[in-house]
């Protein structure tokens, strides 16, 4: 695999689970209530899964899963079309995400980097 192939996949999972985290935060917070949305007005979008009251549950994560998935695009816009693979690389992202949203963490290129590593489609590299 070239540099080049590894760095485009890992672009692309990054923009991928930036977006998912915005949205899966965004989806959280609007099901929990109007009450709870009006708490985190003013919270911006890639902020908001560090600070919902409570943190959200493996029941919320479990539930809106499937409104998580912001790598369908992935295919599109990555060289390699090996179903398999992307399947991987998409599973990866989701497992990064998931864990990201239950700990409230912030997002770390690094740990993504890892999460890619596990299925063999990044190596290890500074960002």
């Amino acid at each position: 695999m070239s540099d080049r192939y590894v760095d485009g996949v890992f672009l692309a999972a990054d923009l991928a689970v930036r977006l998912t985290i915005e949205s899966a935060a965004r989806t959280i917070r609007n099901h929990r209530g109007r009450v709870e949305r009006a708490r985190y007005q003013g919270v911006a979008d890639d902020r908001l899964h560090l600070v919902l009251d409570p943190p959200p549950t493996q029941a919320e994560v479990d539930r809106w899963a499937a409104v998580f998935r912001r790598w369908w695009g992935l295919p599109s816009v990555l060289d390699d079309h090996d179903i398999e693979h992307l399947d991987q690389v998409m599973l990866a992202c989701h497992t990064y995400v998931c864990d990201l949203l239950l700990r409230q963490a912030v997002h770390d290129p690094a740990a993504l980097r890892a999460y890619l590593e596990q299925v063999q489609v990044v190596s290890a590299a500074a960002d």
